[in-house]
């Protein structure tokens, strides 16, 4: 084996050289930077696709709801205490055929008497039909509404307004966000509710 004398000064000047070849060579920079911004890409994508996502799920619960609000509605004639139960049903139908199998549920109360009750596979209607004549003076929103004590019909409420007829809708959709529920999934839910006033 022949041995190649060391010159310090020789190899000190090819490393120079060396460097500045380096750091003039710049075909590696696009894949550093590739490398430190792909994550970074990808999460506001992945983050983007999940606000959508949410967003969309809760239109499609919103826009359910106000088909049903707009069926009660037209169908205020029904609430006669003799086809309230008919149009509970309807109504639970309706969100029903909405949400198949996808873990949603719903609440129907038909003028504090007939309540229909879809749990994601089955619909129950509980309660009697309220008095033809009954009508509430109620208060609070959807969420907790309360219906107050029977009035006659078009007699006047302590806030002013007239007692009326009224259905409160109510449903929850479970769903389940990629990073956080952004103040819109609470308890793995998402909620949407309608008060009708019929009459």
């Amino acid at each position: 084996m022949k041995l190649l004398p060391f010159s310090p000064r020789k190899f000190k000047r090819t490393l120079s050289h060396h460097a500045d070849a380096l750091g003039r060579d710049d075909r590696g920079n696009a894949a550093v930077e590739f490398a430190v911004l792909a994550p970074v890409f990808l999460f506001i994508m992945a983050v983007s696709f999940d606000m959508g996502s949410l967003i969309f799920a809760r239109f499609q619960l919103e826009a359910t709801i106000s088909n049903t609000a707009s069926y009660t509605l037209v169908h205020a004639d029904q609430v006669d205490g003799l086809n309230d139960s008919l149009l509970a049903k309807s109504v639970a139908l309706m969100i029903a055929g909405q949400y198949p199998s996808t873990g949603a549920s719903a609440s129907i109360a038909i003028n504090d008497g007939v309540q229909a009750n879809f749990d994601g596979a089955t619909i129950r209607i509980d309660g009697t039909p309220a008095s033809t004549g009954a009508c509430y003076c109620p208060s609070g929103s959807a969420a907790s509404f309360v219906w107050g004590s029977q009035q006659t019909c078009s007699s006047s409420c302590p806030d002013g307004a007239n007692a009326g007829k009224y259905a409160v809708i109510s449903a929850k959709q479970t769903y389940a966000p990629l990073f956080s529920g952004y103040n819109i999934v609470n308890d793995g839910y998402i909620y949407a509710s309608a008060v009708v006033q019929l009459k």
